[in-house]
């Protein structure tokens, strides 16, 4: 950590004229008999009588015993809590002292995230650690260290001193390229991403990326071609971290789509059959999006973190068949994301393992509309003027709408069973209200999800997904191999609709994970999963879409 919690007080002989003064003003006191030695404790407002006795009366000196009080404290949350301790006769007389943090002096880009700080008479470590994160944050990224120190400075009140030091081995840039066959739900399964990632010294973090597809390799379902750019800049302030995000997609796809055309009918006396034929369609589809988003720290401590976070998208996302003007999909939209997340971790004991869990809730709003949302009574009617008799399909592009509310709760759990295996449990959903624009579906499949099948094998409105897997951790140099198993369960469907498509669907399967690293510079993971269950209104497609297994390697330099 470039800026850790300050460190524990030692604790400090009194002088007599401070045994007088501590004696005057100090009535209570609690007191347990260590190795034939009576140790007296004044001054004690924050630890309980029992607690204050145990930790005595289970020391073997005295000294011990300041020292385990001296670390309760700290540990009880009280950052600037001092010990003073003298002789007195035959007893050791201990005093508390409650100090005031007079002052933090630290270089002007640090010190406003710990300004509110200054004056406390009571400073807990959670006040200074739900300061220090994104203090932290911003000397990580500009490739310092603070070391801290008390100095005193009277009326007993101490100033925190911040040492500055340049991080060893330090670099401010990293460059990215990674290939894979992650695939996508639209087109393509072979991959490659060249990105960039700067650190200012400022603390302000910029990432560039662009991604293509390689359809010369095969397995490309319809896709054609693929460019992607991306670029995320953001920067901790003293209220939070804000950033800004924008994407832009393109691709190209030239699906087989089947016609069926009815003969023509003359006063009965000519047949009324039909023609079938299959045609390639050229399809152009650009995919913008813009996002401004934040997050709050609310409350942390050495084991539990509370934090907020906002989001406010803008969305524009067309399709339309190459050389005409019309749009079989537009949909321009925004939606709010207000969320909320949790960590608690649990330290190892003698008694019970490491372990932590996380879990968020993330509420959106969309609101905006035209193009092809919120037009199915349009829809609707031209269907039927084409179609007269038959049922118009429900679950199409003008049956969604940007007006909608959804709910995204997540969770995971973590245990450590051994120094280097990890059991996980994780699960996330999505719930919602109305059928939702295309980039706010739920989808599952892929290299992180339901692993035996291709991105898109689910698609819906709502859905939820479970995980569960154990992964053994094998260290040699800078090498570590992290080979896993896990199972897991997703399900989806449809809202506002009488078809088949608001049927629950779900799928199970099963596999091996591999993570390699080496220092930095390579990461590579391999995934394969074989199906164990299904419940799916098409089996045909289901098989279509299963995958042998993914790969994917990133260098870094």
């Amino acid at each position: 950590m470039a800026i850790d919690l300050p460190p524990v007080i030692p604790p400090q002989l009194a002088t007599p004229a401070q045994v007088s003064a501590y004696s005057a003003v100090s009535a209570a006191e609690v007191s347990a008999v260590i190795n034939g030695t009576n140790v007296r404790v004044l001054g004690n407002s924050y630890l309980a009588d029992a607690d204050i006795k145990s930790i005595l009366s289970s020391a073997k000196t005295p000294a011990e015993g300041i020292i385990n009080l001296t670390k309760q404290y700290y540990q009880s949350g009280h950052l600037l809590v001092r010990i003073r301790y003298a002789r007195e006769g035959d007893d050791v007389v201990v005093y508390v002292e409650q100090l005031t943090l007079s002052d933090i002096r630290v270089e002007d880009n640090i010190r406003p995230h710990f300004e509110d700080l200054i004056g406390d008479s009571d400073l807990s470590i959670s006040e200074f650690d739900r300061s220090r994160i994104l203090a932290n944050l911003k000397a990580e990224r500009g490739g310092y260290n603070y070391s801290m120190s008390y100095e005193e400075t009277g009326n007993n009140s101490v100033a925190l001193v911040m040492t500055k030091a340049a991080a060893e081995d330090y670099d401010s840039t990293d460059f990215i390229l990674e290939a894979n066959n992650k695939g996508s739900r639209f087109l393509g399964r072979y991959f490659g991403l060249a990105g960039l990632k700067h650190r200012f010294e400022s603390g302000t973090e910029l990432s560039l990326a662009y991604q293509t597809t390689f359809t010369e390799f095969g397995d490309a379902l319809d896709g054609e071609s693929l460019d992607q750019f991306s670029l995320s800049i953001d920067h901790p302030f003293v209220s939070g971290l804000y950033g800004v995000d924008l994407s832009y997609v393109e691709y190209s796809r030239e699906p087989s789509v089947t016609l069926v055309q009815t003969g023509f009918c003359l006063l009965g006396l000519l047949g009324c059959g039909t023609t079938t034929t299959v045609t390639t369609v050229n399809l152009d589809a650009e995919i913008l999006q813009a996002a401004f988003r934040g997050e709050q720290i609310v409350f942390s401590s050495v084991d539990s973190r509370l934090s907020v976070t906002e989001k406010i998208s803008h969305i524009d996302s067309t399709l339309e068949q190459a050389g005409t003007s019309s749009k079989l999909l537009e949909e321009t939209y925004q939606v709010v994301d207000i969320g909320v997340k949790y960590q608690k971790a649990r330290y190892k004991t003698e008694e019970l393992p490491a372990a932590q869990l996380n879990v968020g809730l993330n509420f959106l709003a969309g609101f905006g509309d035209g193009g092809t949302l919120d037009n199915y009574d349009n829809y609707q009617t031209a269907y039927l003027a084409q179609y007269p008799g038959t049922t118009p399909p429900d679950v199409v592009p003008a049956a969604r709408t940007a007006e909608f509310l959804a709910l995204q709760p997540s969770a995971r759990y973590m245990i450590r069973v051994d120094d280097d295996t990890l059991l996980s449990f994780s699960a996330n959903g999505q719930f919602a209200d109305e059928q939702l624009p295309q980039q706010q579906q739920f989808v599952l499949g892929g290299m992180n999800t339901l692993s035996a099948y291709l991105p898109g094998v689910l698609v819906g409105d709502e859905g939820y997904y479970i995980n569960a897997s154990l992964e053994k951790t094998f260290t040699w140099s800078d090498y570590k191999i992290s080979p896993s198993v896990f199972a897991e369960y997703g399900a989806s469907w449809f809202n506002n609709t009488n078809s088949e498509f608001g049927e629950t669907q779900s799928i199970a399967d099963a596999g091996l994970r591999l993570r390699i690293t080496f220092s930095d510079a390579l990461f590579t993971e391999l995934v394969a999963a074989l199906p164990v269950y299904d419940d799916v209104n098409d089996s045909d497609e289901l098989s279509a879409l299963e995958a042998d297994f993914f790969w994917r390697i990133r260098f870094t330099f």
